[in-house]
């Protein structure tokens, strides 16, 4: 029996951060940090890159699978959502933070998350008619795009993390991706469950948005 090199609980209280959202506090880092420590324990130590990589690779098979099948895709959304924070805290618990290492991991995020929602949305054809289904479709995928840039553009033209500013708004990736697991899931028992969870993440985003440019302002 090999001796414990990393504790779920200690990583736990150093891994998670301020930012993180309550999907990501209260459920997916419990599982993430897990799968982290029981690769470090095992002395399995990828580098933290090539773990994105793998874990856009799992992403984009998702979106794949979602277009196939929304119930096996929505649980997969969720997946992935977990599986993605395994990057960065093997690279915070092991020493091999880096700048590009986040830089790849942001963009290949949202890669994952256009992916992902636009075969998500050709289910709105299913109960929508074309231009009503593709305002929504551009509205859900603009708007999750529009949080992390806003995020990115508050770092760095305002050098201030727009998340901590004002009340909290629960919008984040882990929220987003929750939201919509659960909305693929119901689909394929009450689609208008999917529309209105669909719209729900959409509006949720956009008021995220006007509320930090607003706050940002009194910067």
């Amino acid at each position: 029996m090999m001796n414990d090199i990393c504790n779920p609980n200690k990583a736990y209280n150093e891994l998670v951060k301020p930012t993180d959202g309550p999907i990501s506090r209260y459920f997916n880092r419990r599982i993430s940090i897990r799968i982290t420590c029981f690769l470090i324990n095992h002395n399995i130590k990828p580098q933290p890159n090539t773990i994105t990589l793998l874990t856009t690779l799992i992403g984009l098979l998702t979106a794949i699978t979602t277009y196939l099948n929304p119930l096996i895709g929505g649980f997969l959304v969720e997946i992935t959502s977990i599986l993605d924070g395994i990057d960065g805290e093997i690279a915070r618990l092991t020493g091999k933070v880096s700048r590009y290492g986040a830089f790849l991991d942001a963009m290949l995020d949202r890669i994952v998350d256009i992916s992902i929602l636009t075969t998500g949305s050709l289910y709105l054809l299913d109960i929508l008619e074309p231009k009503s289904a593709l305002i929504i479709a551009s509205w859900l995928i603009s708007s999750s795009i529009l949080v992390s840039y806003l995020h990115a553009r508050g770092e760095a033209s305002l050098n201030t993390n727009l998340q901590l500013l004002g009340f909290r708004i629960y919008a984040g990736r882990d929220v987003r991706l929750f939201l919509y697991s659960i909305a693929l899931i119901l689909y394929v028992f009450q689609p208008l469950i999917y529309l209105s969870l669909t719209i729900i993440i959409a509006l949720l985003s956009t008021i995220y948005i006007f509320c930090k440019i607003i706050v940002a302002r009194k910067l």
